[in-house]
């Protein structure tokens, strides 16, 4: 199968486009016929090997991409969810060789939904981690639609998770402030957000308040900085690990123990494959309640250019590759 590879860490030029052998599926794995992958952060951390499991490049070869959507070629052993012919999307969740920039893929049947045949294999790609993250960031961890109007802002709000999170949250009947540069204006607006702030002209820290919900999905803000946005009780929940977050999250655990509930939190949201989450985001896309908005699409060969693009931080939306 064609499929791209690096063998050691370092920049983008260490992607290389060839042959490589069809993964083997094993019990309750799915063979998959790849047709489409997203390409998120997570990829280029791991090439540039900023990730715990950078032990595992050792000049064998790694595939990166976790997320695709293809057609299902064969199936392991006990598999019982998928037949050969199955459209399916998934999320693959072994980081060290998450394996999606090939023609095919060996991935557990637990992390696939089905793919509605009204939903493209590029739009169907682009959803996995980006629309989990912002489901789980959303509904698991801040309990969107637990409370009636529900205020949501979204930092970053017009990136891969920031412009799902835009339709998750009104689709919850949340009032929507999505915080972005000031082009995306409009593109905030389309998505559904009620109020849109431009970050580069206003602090949105002093203008923004009485949230449930703070969702920093450019990872460069803190509980500190945004807790003046946050109701009583409400959470800031960012996509990025550091120290500082995790501290965060231990000191207003203890708060929020020790003062019931009124004690403003900060939660880290560190993506997990849920299928059926997938599938509920899959039936909005397919209802046409939300979409996918893909601003770059490469061919398979063209990778490193992806990956130079994702690297600037600024895509609306999604940046996808095309593999057959």
């Amino acid at each position: 199968m064609k499929a791209i590879y690096f063998d050691h860490y370092g920049g983008p030029e260490v992607l290389r486009y060839g042959d490589l052998p069809d993964p083997r599926p094993r019990a309750h794995e799915v063979l998959v016929d790849v047709h489409a992958a997203a390409v998120n952060p997570r990829d280029w951390l791991l090439r540039e090997g900023r990730y715990f499991a950078r032990h595992l490049v050792r000049g064998r070869p790694i595939i990166p991409g976790s997320d695709i959507s293809g057609v299902v070629h064969s199936t392991g052993d006990d598999v019982t969810r998928f037949k050969p012919g199955d459209a399916v999307v998934g999320m693959q969740s072994a980081l060290g060789n998450m394996g999606g920039y090939a023609e095919r893929i060996a991935i557990h049947e637990d992390h696939l939904a089905s793919k509605p045949s009204s939903v493209s294999h590029i739009g169907a790609a682009a959803i996995p981690t980006a629309g989990l993250t912002a489901w789980q960031s959303l509904h698991d961890i801040g309990s969107l639609g637990k409370g009636k109007g529900d205020r949501v802002a979204i930092i970053g709000a017009t990136g891969g998770v920031g412009h799902y999170a835009i339709q998750l949250a009104r689709e919850a009947r949340a009032h929507v402030t999505a915080i972005c540069g000031p082009t995306n204006t409009e593109f905030a607006q389309d998505l559904g957000a009620h109020r849109v702030i431009d970050y580069r002209s206003k602090d949105f820290r002093s203008t923004v308040t009485d949230c449930a919900i703070v969702l920093d999905a450019f990872g460069h803000e803190s509980l500190a900085a945004c807790s003046p946005m946050l109701a009583p009780g409400g959470t800031y929940v960012t996509t990025v690990p550091t120290l500082r977050n995790t501290a965060d999250w231990a000191r207003t655990s203890l708060a929020r123990h020790a003062r019931k509930e009124a004690a403003r939190r900060s939660a880290t949201v560190l993506v997990k494959p849920r299928s059926d989450q997938l599938a509920a985001i899959l039936d909005l896309m397919e209802d046409g309640s939300i979409r996918s908005s893909i601003e770059y699409l490469y061919p398979l060969a063209d990778a490193a250019e992806a990956h130079k693009r994702s690297r600037g931080l600024h895509t609306r939306g999604k940046i996808v590759l095309q593999v057959r």
